[in-house]
């Protein structure tokens, strides 16, 4: 068996070498018939050598990808997807037209990223030769691949069976990467509190951290990452669309073109929402005082039967410059959306903005309905 190299350009997520994939151009049932029949014992082998095999036409019904597919793009028809992805879903980024068009049914690993467009070059394993009745024909081509990836990475094969190229690989936390920390770090100002505050404060920060993390394992649970992307790749628009936002008379917000999910948060958080709704350019951080009363009035109809006292001591807590709880209020509101649906899109509804700067939300007005 020889091995080759193929470029692929734009492919919509970014493979890690020890995966292994199975492609081709068009569908050749017979050797799709061999691949399901062996299916498990070829994921078991490649999984003992420290690899991931991945059938495409399998992957949907094995990584949960209808909840996370729903996650990833809310504005999907609630009906059933299609429930199988094609075996020629790499072909089409094949960058080479020839190289394509002569494509037989094969597997590809060791991905490398290349040049600065992001293209990525795999290395190639033709099956034609390949018989899958054999279970030595399958050991042969386990450790080909397996020889290859090492050599690749410049790495013993004999030395390094499990996982060759994995330790030079730098794994990313991408749940850190989608959260901001805006939210966990306190100014300098904040980190000089006066001694009577000095607990009130540090609850404060960890009931702050609290709602991250949990939100960071909701997220971890939801999101479409690596191959999972090509899975749903061919289900999303192009032009995602943004749904329009109706808050109902009794405060209630509702995503409609979203299949009509509603967001849920707390009087406080909503109140605040509320108010960067009205404000389109942004509200800076420290002049959050400015707006005591227009926040202070906005609560009021939130909570209708609280006290004017405890309204009021609640909303001089969050609009004090020195004090954490507005950051505790804007990551429960950030919680509120991106634990319904991806950041990629909930970045539109959620307050943002860098520190020292305005804070704002970005969704265009527009689509923003207030009912009476």
């Amino acid at each position: 068996m020889n091995t080759n190299t193929i470029l692929f350009s734009n492919l919509p997520f970014r493979p890690e070498p020890n995966q292994v994939f199975f492609i081709e151009n068009g569908y050749d049932a017979d050797v799709n018939d061999l691949i399901r029949d062996v299916y498990l014992r070829l994921k078991a082998k490649f999984d003992r050598a420290g690899m991931d095999f991945y059938y495409m036409p399998y992957l949907l019904s094995e990584h949960d990808i209808e909840a996370k597919l729903r996650y990833y793009a809310p504005y999907l028809s609630s009906q059933p997807l299609v429930g199988e992805v094609r075996s020629d879903a790499f072909a089409p980024y094949i960058s080479d037209e020839d190289q394509r068009k002569r494509l037989k049914p094969s597997l590809i690993f060791g991905a490398t990223r290349e040049g600065y467009a992001g293209d990525v070059r795999f290395r190639q394993v033709a099956l034609s030769d390949v018989d899958f009745v054999s279970s030595a024909a399958i050991d042969a081509l386990v450790h080909l691949i397996s020889q290859r990836l090492a050599a690749s990475c410049g790495v013993d094969a004999d030395m390094a069976p499990i996982s060759p190229c994995l330790a030079s690989v730098p794994m990313e936390d991408k749940s850190e990467c989608l959260l901001s920390q805006e939210f966990l770090e306190p100014s300098a100002e904040s980190a000089m509190p006066a001694s009577a505050e000095e607990t009130a404060e540090k609850q404060s920060f960890m009931a702050t951290e609290d709602v991250l993390r949990e939100l960071r394992m909701t997220v971890q649970k939801l999101r479409l990452e690596g191959v999972s992307l090509m899975a749903i790749h061919e289900f999303i628009d192009k032009q995602e669309p943004l749904s329009r936002m109706i808050v109902t008379p009794d405060y209630r917000i509702f995503l409609p073109d979203y299949n009509g999910m509603e967001i849920e948060m707390g009087a406080l958080p909503k109140a605040i929402y509320f108010l960067y709704l009205r404000y389109p350019e942004g509200i800076i951080y420290k002049h959050m005082q400015d707006y005591y009363t227009e926040l202070l009035n906005i609560y009021r109809q939130l909570r209708p039967c609280t006290d004017e006292a405890r309204l009021n001591l609640t909303i001089t807590k969050v609009v004090n410059p020195l004090g954490n709880a507005l950051n505790e209020n804007l990551a429960r509101i950030r919680k509120a959306f991106v634990e319904k649906f991806d950041e990629h899109l909930a970045i539109n509804y959620i307050v943002t903005g860098e520190r020292g700067s305005r804070y704002a939300i970005p969704l265009d007005r527009d689509l923003v309905v207030w009912e009476e």
